[in-house]
């Protein structure tokens, strides 16, 4: 600062020596020319000094920041397994209070116990990447994907952990985002289940979106942006710049900054960016950018309604989330529906004419006995109408509501998919067997026997150790999974059982290894969610072989929905295991199937199960069905031995006389009625037929009247029996 002062005044000095010597207008212009350029000369340098000064502090604040940063990091390193264990003793502390409280019951206690456990386990599997990632082992592998797959397995882990949470989870994906992309859906997986859980740690009951939206960059490249709004408290600016550094709090007991240190390392790896923009009392968002690419620039709808009958139906979507019911519209119109969404205050005030939709999408707890009422009045004028139950993910249970009048549940967030399914399957069209399975049958051929299916949840066996496994020593077991984490955690929990393991990454991968037939395996462990070939299709390409329907196939997911969990079921999978790995339902699943010795809980169901048949009547499922009322039962089953018991006749003469049209209508009624009454044989059979009429296979039709015939006539006995068993005892 000083030599610029100097230099201004010296060359004030010479401007007025000049003046005095030379006292001509041209002298004094070319002095004032020097002066001005001095000036602006001693103007650069002042700032350009102050710059500098300002550069050194940036770059000093810089460096004490990336101290500070390495800093945390080592002390995580350095006091890990010391931590670790902090982490393990409180944990253990917690079970043994909730084992000695007398207030919890045995339920509640396992709940807690099972917390516990996950949040145990959430610590361990983060604290591995962070391990993973600072010694440089995490590979992006970049394959072909489908993105509501990831979707819909993040929402189905949230809807595990945060169960009960009253927070509005909503997903807005635009219309040009494809079904399938290039990309590492492992670690994008990852990242966004890391983003999610901090921001639901943050808040409590608002609004949680996610909008994905989809840039054309050159050729086959595209950036994908996932953004990820609250409308929370936000977070203070001091706390920005330090959010993605990671620590261990002392006085907490617990990793801080580990899950998002996590989501931005990954991004990177990925050649993405992550950031965060917040405004206290406005909420935060964080914007996850990535490159990716397109697995078909010619074809990137990929979504195509099988009949043009499913298309532009009347929507009426009624929610309590304004954002979410928008978001919803958005995935019916892809489909080329005319969508109206309207408030919930303005629903209640005065309810809309609903016999002029096709759809009708209600919050659940929109259904007063009044709108019940209303609806029932309409569906027995208008049949076609299909009515949805709308609810949240977060707060998924059982419906009271009878069959009869909801068509089918959808739990937000909504993606692409889900809606696609849900169409389909609203309109009696089975979503994996069209898609994927067209197997039919031939007369004659000759099968395996097929492995049990069991549709309920697995039970958890307790006491189980690593040593347990050792029961099913020299069984062949295949794990099909994506994560390597995953891998290792079941290879090292069975490496002393004897069970010989062999390792798929992908689906693709899992059916070259069956279907080579080079390995004979007694038990497959599918994941569901994984590039190239999901866990969907994967089951369904090595059910296409009979020979491979005695294999049990058991899914290894996140996915908690009922459809989710049936779209399982009709790919040929034979049971589910939830996620996160819980070592005692999986010695239960594996139990079930390849134990050499009984188990006595499968005993007792199977038991249940013999009692509950009367050779072709399921009776406890069709009492179920009535919502638990047999009194309700009994008038339905002789309803339908009155209206369908000769029905077999009626069906025996319209194959003959080719009435096609006809039978698809019978089987219509048939299907929704056996399955109603728990007549499960039947109801399948009904199923096959109506398959073969929707793909023109009519000379199969004539292979069936025996067939049909004999099932019903096992119904009909079965009914008899059983209404005469309920007379006797009365």
């Amino acid at each position: 600062m000083g030599r610029v002062i100097w230099l201004f005044g010296s060359l004030s000095i010479l401007f007025l020596e000049a003046a005095e010597r030379e006292k001509s207008f041209e002298s004094v212009g070319i002095w004032t020319v020097v002066l001005i350029v001095g000036i602006v000369a001693a103007g650069i340098l002042f700032f350009a000094s102050r710059e500098m000064a300002k550069l050194r502090k940036f770059y000093e604040n810089m460096l004490a920041k990336q101290l500070e940063i390495e800093e945390k990091q080592n002390q995580i390193l350095t006091n890990m397994s010391e931590n670790i264990h902090d982490a393990a003793h409180e944990a253990l502390k917690k079970s043994h209070d909730i084992i000695e409280n007398h207030a919890h019951s045995t339920l509640e206690k396992e709940k807690l116990m099972e917390d516990i456990e996950d949040q145990l386990l959430g610590v361990t599997n983060n604290l591995i990447y962070f391990l993973r990632l600072k010694s440089k082992k995490i590979e992006i592998n970049n394959k072909p994907f489908n993105l509501n797959n990831v979707l819909n397995e993040v929402s189905g882990l949230l809807g595990t952990k945060y169960a009960g949470k009253e927070l509005e989870l909503v997903f807005d994906v635009d219309n040009n985002v494809p079904r399938y992309i290039i990309g590492d859906s492992l670690h994008i997986g990852r990242v966004l289940t890391n983003l999610f859980e901090y921001m639901f740690s943050q808040l409590t009951d608002e609004e949680l979106k996610l909008e994905v939206t989809m840039f054309r960059s050159h050729e086959e490249k595209i950036d994908v942006q996932f953004r990820l709004k609250d409308t929370g408290p936000g977070i203070p600016a001091d706390l920005l710049e330090s959010l993605f550094v990671p620590y261990y709090d002392e006085e907490q007991g617990a990793y801080v900054g580990l899950e998002l240190f996590i989501a931005k390392a990954l991004a990177e790896l990925m050649g993405g960016t992550l950031y965060v923009e917040s405004r206290e009392g406005k909420g935060t968002t964080f914007i996850l950018d990535l490159p990716l690419e397109l697995v078909d620039s010619e074809n990137r709808r990929r979504y195509r309604l099988p009949d043009k009958a499913l298309t532009e139906k009347k929507v009426l979507i009624v929610d309590s989330n304004f954002n979410a019911a928008l978001a919803i519209k958005k995935m019916f119109a892809y489909f080329r529906h005319d969508v109206r969404v309207i408030r919930r205050e303005d629903f209640e005030f005065s309810m809309p004419k609903m016999d002029e939709y096709d759809i009708v999408i209600l919050k659940e707890a929109l259904f007063s006995e009044k709108v019940l009422r209303y609806l029932q009045e309409i569906k027995k004028v208008k049949r076609g109408l299909k009515i949805i139950a709308l609810n949240n993910l977060l707060n998924v249970k059982e419906s009271n509501f009878h069959d009869g009048l909801i068509d089918a549940h959808l739990f937000k967030p909504v993606n692409q998919e889900r809606v696609f399914e849900l169409i389909i399957s609203l309109y009696d069209m089975d979503v994996p067997r069209v898609l994927f399975q067209d197997r039919i049958e031939e007369e004659g051929e000759s099968r395996l026997p097929r492995a049990k299916v069991y549709k309920s949840e697995i039970q958890e066996a307790k006491g189980i150790t690593p040593e347990s496994f050792s029961e099913f020593a020299g069984k062949q077991l295949l794990i099909v999974e994506d994560n390597m984490i995953n891998q290792k955690v079941l290879t090292n929990l069975l490496a002393h059982s004897g069970i010989k393991i062999t390792l798929a990454n992908d689906g693709q991968q899992a059916v070259e290894i069956v279907k080579s037939g080079k390995v004979k395996f007694d038990f497959i462990l599918m994941d569901i969610n994984m590039p190239v070939m999901d866990g969907f299709t994967a089951t369904q390409v090595i059910r296409e072989e009979g020979r491979f329907d005695i294999i049990p196939i058991v899914a290894f997911t996140a996915l908690i929905l009922e459809s989710e969990k049936q779209k399982m079921f009709s790919c040929g999978i034979n049971a589910f295991l939830a996620k996160p790995l819980n070592v005692g339902k999986l010695y239960q699943a594996m139990a079930m199937f390849i134990s050499d010795k009984a188990i006595e809980s499968a005993k007792e169901e199977e038991k249940r199960e013999k009692e509950a048949i009367f050779d072709g009547l399921e009776i406890n499922k069709g009492i179920a069905h009535t919502n638990h009322n047999e009194a309700l039962y009994i008038e339905l089953i002789k309803e339908f031995i009155e209206a369908y018991g000769q029905s077999d006749e009626t069906f025996a003469k319209l194959v003959r006389e080719k009435r096609y049209e006809q039978i698809k209508m019978l089987c219509v009624d048939m299907r929704g009625l056996a399955g109603t009454i728990g007549a499960t044989g039947l109801h399948d059979l009904v199923n096959d037929v109506y398959k073969y009429i929707l793909f023109n296979k009519h000379e199969l039709l004539w292979g069936y009247v025996e067939k049909y015939a004999k099932e019903l006539t096992k119904v009909r006995k079965a009914a008899e029996a059983y209404l005469f068993s309920k007379e006797m005892m009365s």
